[in-house]
């Protein structure tokens, strides 16, 4: 039965046709692509972090000596969350 299929000419014909995509499929899953991309979204992720903590030292820096700034952002950063009391309750204490 498997080797009607294969020796047919339709089977034949769509093994010429789709023999670019095959071949770029194997080259692709060979030449390790997606072990790299993971590699390389794993890195961006670790230097997120340093860049996070630096962003934050300054905002805090900045917003030391100014109560009113202090307290818009505090307010925006409450609004970010839903408004059911236990939530903005546990936000205002912290």
């Amino acid at each position: 039965m498997i080797d009607n299929v294969t020796s047919s000419t339709t089977f034949k014909r769509a093994e010429h046709k789709t023999k670019p995509a095959r071949r770029f499929i194997l080259k692709f899953l060979n030449d390790w692509s997606l072990d790299l991309a993971s590699m390389v979204a794993y890195s961006l992720l670790v230097a997120l972090l340093p860049i996070a903590v630096t962003l934050l030292g300054f905002v805090g820096l900045i917003l030391k000596y100014d109560p009113q700034s202090q307290q818009d952002v505090k307010q925006k950063i409450s609004n970010l969350f839903p408004a059911d009391n236990v939530t903005q309750t546990g936000i205002k204490q912290v």
